[in-house]
């Protein structure tokens, strides 16, 4: 769907019909150099010190119109305020639909899905969340960042976010591979979504759909300290109605586990804070230790406040988060195991069966 064919093409035979429309686009590229483009207030693609909004050296939108479906790049420098764009290509399929006086624009073109119609048969542009992120310092991922803009003339354009950004802090000793976001609910997360081209506030889920956000945070990891570093997600308007969870794993394996069944709202255009979590020494873990033997073992269950969350470590390699029903079967061959919970805002276990076990250890709960 995504077919760019650069400019220079242009001299290769296309269909007559085709052919019209490239002829009718070029026409109004040959008196457009530039298009510029500018943020409503507050909009962010990537934030400088200020919290400012700024473009990214290389980002690509895509342009809609009568006659229009083309690519163009931003010609400054990571950092600037201002935005300049260069026309780089043009779409060989024409988009059958008359936009009136107005043109559109859609950041980035690598998220870009297609124009067409949802279930009402109303028109939308289609595009994509990504379910993998990439850290970056003191902002979010620019390449997971959706907007759309609209212009009078085709030329300056002001673009609107589709976004929404939950803003992560942690503190502690080890550094940070990843972090998993799920909804309690299982929300929608990542995937292709719609809105209505002339009302950006109208949207929904279309297809391949995920209910988890990774951050990937480089092979090096990024080093936490007891200054709270920022860990930001772009994120669909979601509203998390029993919270969420986040699982955080270090670059020596060991993993943090995070969780509210506190409702959130993550609303376009604004950035949701979290309370800053310790997960270093300071941490003040509740630990249960079981000796069991046997190929199989009732899972345990714990119960807290909305904050609960922890893991069990099998003692073979693996490890579950709490609260998993049913039973954990081991297939190592070896005869016993020593259990390990760690949980944090726990104040009441329970186990289906004691079957193989011969030992548990509150004493560190």
């Amino acid at each position: 769907m995504k077919r760019l064919t650069l400019l220079a093409l242009l001299v290769i035979g296309i269909t007559a019909c085709t052919q019209d429309t490239i002829d009718e686009a070029s026409n109004l590229k040959a008196n457009v150099e530039h298009i510029y483009a500018t943020f409503e207030e507050a909009t962010r693609v990537e934030l400088n010190d200020k919290k400012q909004s700024v473009w990214t050296e290389g980002d690509r939108i895509v342009r809609f119109g009568n006659g229009i479906h083309d690519v163009w790049e931003f010609a400054g420098k990571t950092g600037d305020r201002g935005g300049e764009f260069n026309n780089i290509g043009y779409f060989d399929e024409y988009i059958d639909f008359d936009f009136g006086d107005k043109y559109y624009a859609l950041y980035s073109y690598d998220n870009y899905g297609w124009f067409g119609t949802f279930n009402t048969g109303e028109p939308a542009y289609f595009y994509y969340v990504r379910g993998t992120q990439e850290y970056k310092q003191n902002t979010y991922d620019p390449a997971s960042n959706n907007m759309i803009a609209v212009s009078n003339d085709g030329n300056d354009f002001e673009f609107y976010n589709l976004m929404g950004y939950l803003r992560l802090s942690l503190t502690g000793e080890k550094r940070v591979s990843n972090i998993v976001l799920k909804g309690n609910n299982s929300e929608a997360l990542s995937g292709r979504r719609y809105v209505k081209y002339d009302d950006f506030t109208v949207g929904a889920w279309y297809d391949n759909l995920a209910t988890s956000i990774t951050l990937n945070c480089g092979e090096e990891g990024v080093q936490l300290t007891d200054t709270p570093t920022d860990f930001y997600f772009a994120i669909a308007p979601t509203y998390f109605e029993g919270g969420i969870n986040v699982s955080v794993t270090f670059t020596d394996g060991t993993r943090f586990p995070i969780k509210t069944t506190k409702e959130i709202y993550i609303e376009r255009n604004h950035i949701q804070p979290m309370a800053s979590v310790e997960t270093g020494s300071g941490v003040d873990w509740q630990i249960i230790t079981i000796k069991h033997s046997g190929d199989t073992v009732a899972r345990p269950y714990l119960y807290g406040d909305t904050n609960l969350a922890g893991y069990i470590y099998w003692n073979d390699g693996w490890m579950s988060n709490i609260n998993v029903s049913g039973s954990y079967v081991y297939d190592d061959g070896m005869p016993e195991h020593n259990i390990t919970i760690k949980a944090l805002n726990a104040n009441y276990f329970y186990i289906d069966s004691c079957a193989g076990i011969s030992e548990i250890d509150f004493s560190n709960f």
